[in-house]
Protein backbone atom coordinates (compact mmCIF):
# COMPACT_ATOMS: atom_id res chain seq x y z
CA UNK A 1 0.00 0.00 0.00
CA UNK A 2 2.83 2.37 0.90
CA UNK A 3 4.48 1.71 -2.45
CA UNK A 4 1.31 2.56 -4.37
CA UNK A 5 0.92 5.81 -2.46
CA UNK A 6 4.57 6.59 -3.12
CA UNK A 7 4.07 5.97 -6.84
CA UNK A 8 1.01 8.21 -6.96
CA UNK A 9 2.93 10.89 -5.09
CA UNK A 10 5.83 10.51 -7.54
CA UNK A 11 3.49 10.84 -10.53
CA UNK A 12 1.92 13.98 -9.09
CA UNK A 13 5.40 15.36 -8.45
CA UNK A 14 6.39 14.60 -12.03
CA UNK A 15 3.33 16.36 -13.42
CA UNK A 16 4.05 19.38 -11.22
CA UNK A 17 7.64 19.40 -12.44
CA UNK A 18 6.49 19.26 -16.07
CA UNK A 19 3.98 22.07 -15.62
CA UNK A 20 6.54 24.17 -13.74
CA UNK A 21 9.31 23.56 -16.28
CA UNK A 22 10.37 26.92 -17.64
CA UNK A 23 12.01 25.36 -20.68
CA UNK A 24 8.87 23.43 -21.54
CA UNK A 25 6.66 26.50 -21.14
CA UNK A 26 9.04 28.49 -23.35
CA UNK A 27 9.01 25.83 -26.07
CA UNK A 28 5.20 25.55 -25.93
CA UNK A 29 4.89 29.34 -26.18
CA UNK A 30 7.22 29.27 -29.20
CA UNK A 31 5.14 26.48 -30.72
CA UNK A 32 1.95 28.53 -30.38
CA UNK A 33 3.69 31.64 -31.72
CA UNK A 34 4.97 29.78 -34.77
CA UNK A 35 1.56 28.23 -35.45
CA UNK A 36 0.02 31.71 -35.60
CA UNK A 37 2.95 33.23 -37.52
CA UNK A 38 3.11 30.52 -40.16
CA UNK A 39 -0.68 30.36 -40.32
CA UNK A 40 -0.69 34.05 -41.18
CA UNK A 41 2.16 33.67 -43.69
CA UNK A 42 0.33 30.80 -45.34
CA UNK A 43 -2.92 32.78 -45.40
CA UNK A 44 -1.32 35.73 -47.21
CA UNK A 45 0.72 33.56 -49.60
CA UNK A 46 -1.99 31.15 -50.74
CA UNK A 47 -4.92 32.66 -52.67
CA UNK A 48 -7.16 29.64 -52.07
CA UNK A 49 -6.98 29.95 -48.27
CA UNK A 50 -10.24 31.74 -47.44
CA UNK A 51 -9.48 33.08 -43.97
CA UNK A 52 -6.86 33.31 -41.24
CA UNK A 53 -8.51 30.47 -39.33
CA UNK A 54 -7.84 28.11 -42.22
CA UNK A 55 -4.22 29.26 -42.30
CA UNK A 56 -3.82 28.61 -38.58
CA UNK A 57 -5.55 25.22 -38.97
CA UNK A 58 -3.12 24.33 -41.75
CA UNK A 59 -0.15 25.42 -39.60
CA UNK A 60 -1.35 23.33 -36.64
CA UNK A 61 -1.89 20.26 -38.80
CA UNK A 62 1.48 20.75 -40.49
CA UNK A 63 3.61 21.48 -37.41
CA UNK A 64 2.24 18.42 -35.61
CA UNK A 65 2.99 16.31 -38.72
CA UNK A 66 -0.63 15.13 -38.95
CA UNK A 67 -1.06 16.49 -42.47
CA UNK A 68 -4.74 15.86 -43.29
CA UNK A 69 -4.28 17.22 -46.79
CA UNK A 70 -7.46 19.30 -46.75
CA UNK A 71 -5.39 22.47 -47.29
CA UNK A 72 -2.18 22.26 -49.30
CA UNK A 73 0.28 24.84 -50.62
CA UNK A 74 -0.03 25.54 -54.34
CA UNK A 75 2.33 28.50 -54.80
CA UNK A 76 6.12 28.50 -54.54
CA UNK A 77 5.99 30.90 -51.60
CA UNK A 78 3.42 28.69 -49.89
CA UNK A 79 5.64 25.65 -50.38
CA UNK A 80 8.64 27.49 -48.91
CA UNK A 81 6.49 28.49 -45.91
CA UNK A 82 5.29 24.89 -45.59
CA UNK A 83 8.79 23.42 -45.83
CA UNK A 84 10.11 25.86 -43.24
CA UNK A 85 7.27 25.02 -40.87
CA UNK A 86 7.81 21.29 -41.34
CA UNK A 87 11.46 21.49 -40.31
CA UNK A 88 10.70 23.90 -37.49
CA UNK A 89 7.91 21.62 -36.28
CA UNK A 90 10.16 18.58 -36.27
CA UNK A 91 12.71 20.46 -34.19
CA UNK A 92 10.16 21.81 -31.71
CA UNK A 93 8.37 18.48 -31.28
CA UNK A 94 11.73 16.72 -30.81
CA UNK A 95 12.72 19.31 -28.20
CA UNK A 96 9.44 18.91 -26.32
CA UNK A 97 9.85 15.12 -26.42
CA UNK A 98 13.41 15.41 -25.11
CA UNK A 99 12.39 17.70 -22.24
CA UNK A 100 9.48 15.47 -21.18
CA UNK A 101 11.63 12.32 -21.49
CA UNK A 102 14.40 13.87 -19.42
CA UNK A 103 11.89 14.79 -16.71
CA UNK A 104 10.50 11.24 -16.68
CA UNK A 105 13.97 9.73 -16.45
CA UNK A 106 15.09 12.15 -13.73
CA UNK A 107 11.92 11.49 -11.76
CA UNK A 108 12.40 7.73 -12.09
CA UNK A 109 16.03 7.91 -10.99
CA UNK A 110 15.21 10.17 -8.04
CA UNK A 111 12.28 8.12 -6.76
CA UNK A 112 13.42 4.66 -7.75
CA UNK A 113 16.64 5.22 -5.84
CA UNK A 114 14.64 6.46 -2.84
CA UNK A 115 12.40 3.39 -2.99
CA UNK A 116 15.45 1.12 -3.05
CA UNK A 117 16.95 2.87 -0.04
CA UNK A 118 13.66 2.66 1.89
CA UNK A 119 13.32 -1.02 1.04
CA UNK A 120 16.87 -1.71 2.21
CA UNK A 121 16.22 0.22 5.43
CA UNK A 122 13.11 -1.89 6.06
CA UNK A 123 15.16 -5.06 5.57
CA UNK A 124 17.84 -3.79 7.93
CA UNK A 125 15.22 -2.90 10.53
CA UNK A 126 13.81 -6.44 10.37
CA UNK A 127 17.28 -7.90 10.78
CA UNK A 128 17.97 -5.57 13.69
CA UNK A 129 14.70 -6.61 15.36
CA UNK A 130 15.66 -10.28 14.96
CA UNK A 131 19.08 -9.66 16.51
CA UNK A 132 17.48 -7.83 19.44
CA UNK A 133 15.12 -10.77 20.04
CA UNK A 134 18.03 -13.21 20.03
CA UNK A 135 19.97 -11.09 22.50
CA UNK A 136 17.09 -10.92 24.96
Amino acid sequence: MRRELTRIKNLIGLLETLFNSRRLRTILAALIFFIFLFGYLFYISEPEVRNLGDGIWWALVTITTVGYGDITPLTTVGRVVASSLMFLGLGLIATITAIVSAKFIQNFVDHHTNDDVLEKLDEMQLELDEIKKKLQ
